[in-house]
């Protein structure tokens, strides 16, 4: 048995001297994260800040004075253009719109007798029984109560829109706050106290601040074409980070620059069906700025800043070297590259501190922009042995 078991240890000391040559070549080529990168359209856009402010708003105060006798709406309720909130006491004015038609009944009786007066002097005065300044009088008197009967009509018109005015209506649709008065609190005219107010909070208005020389750049970028085909749409973020499901519009920029802060004021609307803004919320818009054709998306990671910028380009035997390339500004956590790249190119993610020292190979592992692994073709199905069974049914595959 001497020679079997010198032999065994031979292979014993040959297996384990190949253990340190495999764990060299390891070495040698580490894994290390890559990304494909492809050419592309980049929109550049600014997060800024911005505040929410109801599209529509309207202050109610009393047109006329008196009594409040009853509030009709539920505070914080939805209303609709229209509907009556408040109930003022209309007795004076209801007794000056009778008062109104009294009026107008006795300038018609005072017309009715002017002319019969003007038609029997108008035979007299041919026949000289009267004067002719009897006559003319007469025929003024018939003037004067026409005069008189339109003077009672706009007095009734007058009493129609105080009491009109009692009942005090919702001028436009929203949602109404709470209320400023109770029943039986004596109201005026001209006060400066308002009774209620109501808002439309569907859209609602976002005002942005950006600075005056950014939107003149935007300006010129437009005209020359080089922000053709951009969705001038606004991305809302809310103050916890949670991006709103609804994107809004831009509406107009402000023409008057403020001159402590060199800022303008930028409106967008944005849809609220859901009742979730409310107006004087604070927010984040993010805005386009500008447009890169034929860009490139990297991780800021795989990029050494300095007086050059560069990254590893791996080649197709995963060696790596560095790259000369143009930034052209961020988008999130990735620069635009404009210079220095080509479609289908690897670059590595991963920096020289993350390898083995003295790696001058790696072994490539495709990743997404985050980070995570590739999509990769689905694997072939295992060799069978001659058995019939796999080859590998001892030793399932792990998934990493």
């Amino acid at each position: 048995f001497a020679p079997a078991v010198a032999q065994e240890k031979q292979g014993g000391e040959k297996k384990e001297g190949n253990a340190p040559a495999a764990a060299q070549q390891q070495q040698k080529t580490p894994p290390a994260k890559v990304i494909v990168v492809k050419p592309q359209t980049v929109i550049v856009t600014e997060n800024l800040p911005a505040r929410l402010e109801a599209s529509r708003e309207a202050v109610i105060y009393p047109q006329v004075g008196g009594i409040l006798q009853k509030r009709l709406f539920q505070e914080g309720s939805p209303v609709n253009a229209g509907q009556q909130l408040y109930q003022i006491d209309d007795a004076v004015y209801q007794a000056n719109l009778l008062s109104a038609q009294a009026s107008l009944a006795q300038a018609q009786a005072n017309k009715a007798l002017a002319e019969s007066t003007a038609n029997r002097y108008a035979p007299l005065v041919k026949e000289k029984a009267i004067s002719r300044q009897t006559y003319d009088q007469a025929v003024a008197q018939v003037k004067v109560s026409e005069a008189g009967i339109q003077a009672a009509r706009a007095s009734i018109k007058q009493a129609e829109i105080n009491v009109q005015y009692a009942k005090v209506l919702a001028p436009i649709s929203g949602v109404i706050g709470k209320s400023n008065v109770s029943e039986g609190a004596l109201v005026a005219p001209g006060s400066t106290a308002n009774m209620a107010k109501i808002q439309q909070l569907d859209p609602l208005y976002v005002n942005i601040t950006q600075s005056a020389a950014n939107l003149m750049r935007i300006k010129k970028e437009f005209q020359s074409g080089a922000l053709k085909g951009v969705d001038f749409t606004v991305q809302i973020t809310l103050d916890d980070g949670t991006p709103y499901p609804h994107k809004g519009r831009m509406l107009f920029a402000d023409q008057t620059v403020d001159a402590s802060t060199g800022e303008l004021l930028l409106r967008a609307e944005v849809p609220n069906p859901d009742g979730l803004l409310l107006p004087g919320l604070y927010v984040r818009a993010d805005i386009p700025q500008s447009q890169f054709h034929n860009a490139y998306l990297v991780p800021q990671a795989a990029v050494t800043r300095g007086k050059t910028d560069t990254l590893r380009v791996v080649a197709e035997d995963g060696s790596f070297a560095p790259r000369e390339v143009k930034i052209a500004g961020t988008q999130k956590n990735q620069w635009i590259i404009t210079d220095g790249l080509k479609p289908g190119e690897r670059v590595m993610i991963d920096t020289l501190s993350q390898l083995m020292g003295g790696a001058t190979h790696i072994t490539p592992v495709v990743v997404n922009a985050d980070g995570q692994p590739a999509a990769q073709p689905q694997a072939a199905a295992p060799a069978k042995a001659a058995d019939g069974k796999p080859a590998d049914a001892a030793k399932p595959a792990s998934a990493h």
